[in-house]
């Protein structure tokens, strides 16, 4: 009898499990999608970093990396031939196995590399920085920070003049 509840409860335990990880790559798939549509705005920051006008939609954080890393606002945007820096801090040691890779679409379509972090593992502040000339483009840009399993982690707007 005690085997057969013991078993029963290891059963109930999985099952959960099992869903709660459909759930988990449920939100990953809904957080990629939002990534894919046609930027509409943009968090509008200052030389500094400050934020002057929010947008709710930006430098969100994947729900596979919830609580292991924060992402501030690409700065400044809107931006010219400056460069962009976007600051990134990891919380949790060894949450981000192999570096971040900073990517967006060229003028022909393409997705370029701007920056990489290459040792993100241990807590604390880092730092991409890259030229928007690089993608030879003006307008409203979306800016993706993938793993480097290529698993999305961030994504985020900067309007180009």
């Amino acid at each position: 009898m005690r085997s057969s509840r013991i078993l029963l409860l290891s059963a109930v335990w999985l099952v959960a499990g099992l869903l709660a990880g459909c759930d988990s790559q449920q939100q990953q798939d809904d957080f990629v999608a939002d990534a894919s549509v046609t930027p509409a705005g943009f968090v509008k920051t200052d030389t500094a970093g400050r934020i002057i006008e929010e947008d709710k939609d930006d430098w969100r954080v994947a729900p596979v990396y919830g609580g292991k890393v924060r992402f501030d606002p690409a700065y400044p945007n809107p931006v010219s031939i400056d460069f962009v820096t976007i600051p990134v801090t990891i919380l949790e040691f060894n949450s981000i196995q192999g570096g971040l890779a900073l990517r967006a679409r060229d003028a022909s379509g393409n997705l370029r590399t701007l920056d990489d972090i290459l040792d993100a593992g241990d807590p604390g502040a880092y730092v991409f920085r890259f030229s928007p000339a690089l993608l030879n483009r003006t307008g409203l840009v979306r800016i993706f920070i993938f793993d480097r399993l290529g698993e999305l982690v961030s994504y985020g707007d900067l309007m180009i003049h």
